[in-house]
């Protein structure tokens, strides 16, 4: 506190500050929006791929920001040319560390990288840029069993009959797997298993959380039947009650995303 408020004192400093932290809240937006879409309740994981690599698009195209591009920040403040390009500087060097991190992510730092990209195919949308050979897709499960029938009449006929009947070019995946279980029975099995993967770990950490609530002190004695019971219960309390905040499920997160 008292190194912050030394560096305040300086006029030149508290300014400097001020426009990195404008800088860092506008540009941010992106980020706060797609943590938000990771962090919902939504079947997202056949999204997940393009996300990450629309975000690498942007950190990419922001690594050498322009001083028009960033006037707004300075407007009505004091500062020296200098002092304004070593801020840009700065940007760029923190968009160049993010962009090199998640390049990292994105080839050999999540192991589960390459299900990413492939369990895309189970959305319509994607089929016109995804390869219509069985082999191709490695990383998922039970996907080799898969008759080549099965694939090609999806790729060349019933994708892309769902895309030109649906509104906006969007599918309801539920809708369409659930309708081809008799025509792709093995692809609408695999579809629905992977459609819905969880992709991040929210709901898994606010069960252990309810669980330490219920398992209190005087509760030690409690059989597994029962507390699978108990909690379940005072989950759904806490739903009707209105304890959790369950607004963000209703927002159109991808739209932010997109807008950002």
């Amino acid at each position: 506190m008292e190194r912050l408020h030394e560096m305040l004192q300086d006029a030149n400093m508290a300014q400097s500050l001020q426009v990195q932290i404008s800088i860092t809240a506008d540009k941010c937006q992106v980020i706060i929006a797609l943590l938000d879409i990771f962090q919902s309740r939504r079947p997202i994981v056949t999204k997940v791929f393009d996300y990450l690599e629309d975000l690498h698009m942007k950190l990419e195209f922001n690594k050498e920001l322009h001083f028009e591009a960033c006037a707004q920040y300075f407007e009505g403040l004091d500062l020296s040319f200098a002092i304004k390009m070593q801020i840009l500087n700065r940007v760029e060097q923190a968009y160049s560390n993010a962009e090199d991190k998640l390049s990292k992510y994105m080839s050999d730092g999540q192991p589960a990288i390459e299900f990413l990209k492939e369990v895309r195919v189970f959305d319509p949308r994607h089929i016109v840029f995804m390869s219509d050979c069985v082999a191709s897709y490695k990383s998922i499960p039970g996907f080799s069993a898969v008759p080549k029938d099965e694939l090609d009449a999806y790729f060349i006929h019933l994708g892309p009959a769902a895309l030109r009947a649906s509104a906006c070019g969007v599918v309801d995946l539920d809708v369409f797997w659930d309708g081809l279980q008799e025509r792709l029975p093995h692809l609408s099995v695999l579809a629905k298993r992977y459609k819905s993967v969880i992709v991040n770990s929210a709901d898994a950490e606010r069960s252990n959380s309810i669980y330490k609530l219920v398992l209190s002190s005087r509760r030690r004695s409690v059989t597994n039947d029962n507390l699978k019971a108990l909690v379940f219960l005072y989950h759904n309390q806490r739903l009707t009650s209105g304890a959790f905040e369950m607004n963000e499920e209703d927002e159109d997160f991808e739209e932010a995303f997109e807008e950002a």
